[in-house]
C-alpha cells in the first residue's frame, strides 16, 4: 500500500544553507536502506545537531524513529517539523507521516484492548491526513489514507457500541434478522466481501455467471478490490456504495475502473498508500480486540442461551 515517506539527500538537496549535515545525512541513508534504522537514527540525530534548520535531517530522523516503533517521537520530530515550513508541500509531508505514526500508535492500543485510545489515535489520523489535504488538495495516497482512517473510526465504534451489557439487545436484533419474513430482502441486499456494493450490483446482468472484472477467477461481489488497482471496493465506491461513485463520468463506477480519474496514469500507478503490513496489522489487531468483546458477551449471557454475533463489517 506504500510507504512512510523518507528523503534521500541525492535527491532533495538543500540550497541556500551550508548543509554541513549532509555527511551524516547520507550515513543515515545508507544505515536506512539496510533496515539498521538505530544507527540512522544516531547519525540524522547527528545532522539535525549540526543544522538544526536542516529539513532533511530532521524528516529523516522521523523515520528512523517510525521504522523502530517509536511513534510518539516521530510524531513530536514531524510537529515541530511541520511548525517551522513555509512550503506546502513539505508540510503536506510532515502532516501525511504525522497520520501514519497516529496509526501506528493506534495498532499499539489495539494490541492492547485498548479501544477507547486506539480510537483517539486513529480520530487523530484522521486530522493529519485531512491538514495534509490542505496543504496538497491532489495527493492521492492521503486521500486513500483518509478515507482507510474513517472506515478504521467507524469499525471501532461500532465494536464499542456493543459492549457485553448489551446481551439483550443483541439477542432481539438477531431474532430480527433471523426472521424468515425478512429473508428475501436480506438476500436482496446482501454484500458478501463487506465493501457496502451490494452483491445484487456486483455479480451484474446475468447473476448465475457473476461478473469478474479483473479475470482472477473471483468474481467481484466476493473480491475486495475488483479492478485489482490496489485500491479496496470499499474506498473507491465513496460515501454511497449502494451508487458507486464515477469520477470521470465515463459510465464505469471508480471501482471497476482502473484509471478513475481519466488521467492517462492507472490508478495502481498514482496511490501510494499506508503500508500493506501495517493495514493487515491493524485489522488484525481490530479483530483480535473484537473476539475479546464477543468472549465476553458470551461468557456474560451464559444463564439466557447462546447469542450468535456476528460483526456487519
Amino acid at each position: 500500500m506504500g510507504r512512510f515517506l523518507i528523503i534521500l539527500f541525492l535527491f532533495f538537496p538543500l540550497f541556500g544553507t551550508s548543509q554541513v549535515e549532509k555527511p551524516y545525512i547520507r550515513e543515515g541513508n545508507s544505515y536506512y536502506k539496510d533496515s539498521k534504522f538505530e544507527d540512522a537514527e544516531v547519525e540524522y540525530q547527528k545532522g539535525v545537531n549540526e543544522n538544526p534548520s536542516s529539513y532533511d535531517a530532521a524528516f529523516n530522523l522521523s523515520n528512523a524513529y517510525y521504522k523502530q516503533g517509536k511513534f510518539n517521537e516521530a510524531k513530536n520530530t514531524l510537529s515541530q517539523l511541520a511548525k517551522s515550513q513555509t512550503d506546502a508541500k513539505k508540510t503536506a509531508e510532515c502532516y501525511y507521516n504525522i497520520g501514519n505514526a497516529d496509526l501506528g500508535l493506534a495498532e499499539e492500543a489495539l494490541n492492547k484492548n485498548d479501544l477507547e485510545n486506539a480510537k483517539k489515535s486513529v480520530e487523530n489520523a484522521i486530522s493529519d491526513y485531512k491538514t495534509s489535504l490542505m496543504s496538497n488538495p491532489y495527493d492521492k495516497k492521503a486521500k486513500y489514507n483518509y478515507l482507510f482512517a474513517k472506515q478504521l473510526k467507524d469499525k471501532l465504534t461500532q465494536m464499542q457500541q456493543n459492549p457485553p451489557q448489551d446481551n439483550q439487545n443483541q439477542q432481539q436484533q438477531q431474532q430480527n434478522n433471523d426472521n424468515q419474513n425478512s429473508q428475501d430482502n436480506q438476500n436482496k441486499d446482501s454484500d458478501a466481501d463487506n465493501d457496502g456494493i451490494p452483491d445484487s450490483v456486483e455479480k451484474g446482468s446475468d447473476p448465475n455467471n457473476p461478473r469478474d472484472s479483473d479475470g482472477d477467477g473471483i468474481p467481484d461481489y466476493r473480491d475486495p478490490d475488483s479492478d485489482n488497482d490496489g485500491i479496496p471496493d470499499s474506498v473507491e465506491a465513496g460515501q454511497n456504495p449502494k451508487n458507486p461513485k464515477d469520477t470521470d463520468g465515463d459510465g464505469i463506477p471508480d471501482y471497476l475502473d482502473t484509471d478513475s480519474d481519466n488521467d492517462g496514469v492507472p490508478d495502481s500507478e498514482q496511490v501510494k498508500m499506508i503500508p500493506q503490513e501495517m493495514a493487515e496489522r491493524i485489522l488484525e489487531a481490530i479483530n483480535k480486540a473484537d473476539e475479546k468483546v464477543q468472549q465476553k458477551v458470551k461468557e456474560d449471557k451464559n444463564a439466557r442461551g447462546a447469542v450468535k454475533h456476528e460483526k456487519q463489517w
